[in-house]
């Protein structure tokens, strides 16, 4: 991320940068500003064509209901119907039987009656008769028990209130179109209570023509528009624009009760089918429903789409062509400095192994002869300050830092591929009488000397370090204890055998070494220095000059 944020401060690149802006900013900035202009004008065209369709929609099915209403009721005005009806209400217990004799011929007439009558209209598909409660006491054609008659909640309130009353459309097997149940109270007299009610089941197989003829002419036919009916609950009653089969609907539940949400308002989405269309809904002021009218997105905004992407083309071409010329432009200003940003950018990465060859004498190759001896230097300091940070100063040995930086990698790699390994703990004998007796100075040079004889006896897969004053660890690579013990004895009688001096001062010393293998038992860095810090105590108190392992 940073290395891009470097590449768009470079001048070669703010020059691009900069001519690509000129160009495509106020051709981008042009078109967008038509494209929105039109794409608004556009859309409010074709929301107010939606909606008069809707409208007219709405007009057609409201006039569909009061020819079924009108029909309900001429059918209702039969004196058989009141006749039959009344002769179900019992008159007293006397007259019960006969009453009840009466009441069964004119039921059984009052059913041929609704047959013959539903027999006359292919609309519908079930008449029936209603006492006062709700009770079926009449139906056309044999009792269709598989499908019970199903009210719907408010159907007393809106007889209460319209002197009609509507459920929901439903769907019943073996009919090709949804049903519709509608309903009228009757009436004795105009003010008495309904002795009964007259109920159909429309089929709705002429709703799909209705609303076919509610759609918009264009170019393309009625082919781009359709329109549904849906029920609150998203749920499809009909479409001009059948699904693909009937698992399948036009648009999902969920996304059309998002659309009544926001009724008259044009709004874009996918349906089912994956086609772009937008849509307005509207609902319905006499039924449970919602009329929803859609056009394909392609068919309105094509040509404006087409315009638009001729815009962006147009810019794009503009912009390679001005791009190009400025590109070639920089690189004749920019190219002496490219090498040396690269070595800037090496050099920034940690990457100090640069050296920039000199092309040119002018000032470019001055700053370039100079950025050389620069990181020259830099790479001087740099290893100075890497030997201060992990060498002792006084030894050369690896400081106390370093070397248990080295153990932690031993400990790692065993634990990981279980490669041996030893640690030697070491101390001067009464290395404070050394000092007490001939001064810090020959003190210095007995460690100095020490630390030779370490180098000298060491492998190159093993570390030593200065641990504390006189005490030194010495890492043992690929080594078991048995090896390790071998190693420390040499270094033991190298020591012993050496001749200390310091300018007139000659001395011999000894040392004490504990001796520790890694193990499964040591599971940190401080249990494995434990264990050697024991063995090493254990040499002192068995006098000093010894080899002890732990």
């Amino acid at each position: 991320m940073q290395a891009r944020v470097r590449a768009f401060r470079s001048i070669r690149n703010r020059i691009l940068l900069f001519s690509i802006l000129v160009t495509m900013l106020p051709s981008l900035g042009i078109g967008w500003y038509w494209f929105d202009l039109i794409h608004k004008a556009t859309s409010e065209k074709v929301e107010q064509k939606l909606l008069d369709s809707a409208s007219f929609a709405e007009r057609e099915i409201n006039l569909w209901l009061e020819e079924r209403s009108f029909d309900l009721r001429a059918f209702a005005n039969s004196p058989l119907v009141l006749e039959s009806i009344r002769s179900t209400i019992p008159e007293g217990k006397k007259a019960q039987k006969k009453a009840a004799i009466k009441a069964s011929s004119q039921l059984r007439k009052l059913s041929s009656y609704l047959t013959l009558v539903r027999d006359q209209y292919s609309d519908y598909r079930r008449l029936m008769i209603l006492d006062g409660n709700g009770t079926i006491i009449a139906t056309s054609g044999s009792d269709d028990s598989a499908h019970p008659l199903s009210l719907p909640d408010n159907w007393e309130e809106q007889t209460a209130k319209l002197r009609l009353f509507s459920g929901d459309a439903f769907s019943v097997q073996g009919e090709a179109a949804p049903l519709l149940l509608l309903g009228i109270p009757l009436f004795a007299e105009q003010d008495s209570p309904p002795l009964g009610f007259f109920v159909m089941e429309v089929r709705l197989q002429c709703i799909p023509q209705l609303l076919r003829n509610s759609l918009p002419l264009s170019g393309a036919g009625r082919d781009p528009y359709t329109i549904s009916l849906f029920k609150m609950n998203g749920e499809l009653i009909v479409s001009t624009a059948l699904p693909v089969d009937k698992s399948t609907t036009l648009i999902s539940p969920q996304k059309t009760i998002g659309l009544f949400a926001v009724p008259h308002l044009l709004k874009e989405f996918v349906n089912e089918r994956q086609e772009r269309v937008v849509g307005v809904s509207i609902p319905l002021r006499h039924l449970p429903w919602h009329l929803l009218v859609t056009e394909k997105y392609d068919t309105i905004f094509s040509g404006l789409i087409q315009n638009r992407n001729r815009i962006i083309l147009i810019a794009v071409l503009l912009t390679i062509a001005i791009g190009g010329l400025a590109t070639i432009i920089a690189s004749q200003i920019i190219t002496p400095l490219q090498d040396l940003t690269k070595g800037v950018l090496r050099v920034a990465d940690g990457d100090l192994d640069v050296a920039v060859a000199i092309h040119r004498q002018d000032e470019l190759g001055l700053v370039t002869k100079m950025f050389n001896i620069m990181i020259s230097r830099l790479k001087e300091d740099q290893q100075k300050l890497e030997l201060l940070a992990t060498t002792d100063f006084l030894t050369g040995l690896a400081n106390r830092k370093q070397i248990m930086t080295d153990l932690a990698q031993e400990i790692e790699q065993y634990r990981r591929h279980s490669t041996k390994f030893s640690l030697l703990m070491m101390d001067i004998d009464h290395f404070k009488t050394v000092n007490d007796t001939h001064g810090h100075l020959v003190g210095d040079a007995v460690l100095v000397q020490l630390a030779r004889i370490f180098k000298d006896t060491l492998r190159i897969l093993d570390s030593a370090g200065r641990y504390g004053g006189e005490e030194f660890l010495i890492v043992l690579g690929q080594a078991d204890l048995q090896q390790a013990l071998q190693t420390a004895e040499r270094i033991r009688l190298a020591v012993q055998q050496h001749i200390f001096t310091c300018d007139d001062v000659t001395l011999h010393a000894t040392i004490s070494i504990g001796v520790t293998e890694m193990s499964s038992e040591n599971r940190t860095i401080n249990e494995l220095i434990d264990r050697a810090d024991q063995a090493l105590y254990d040499a002192k108190e068995h006098g000093r000059n010894r080899v002890v392992s732990g």
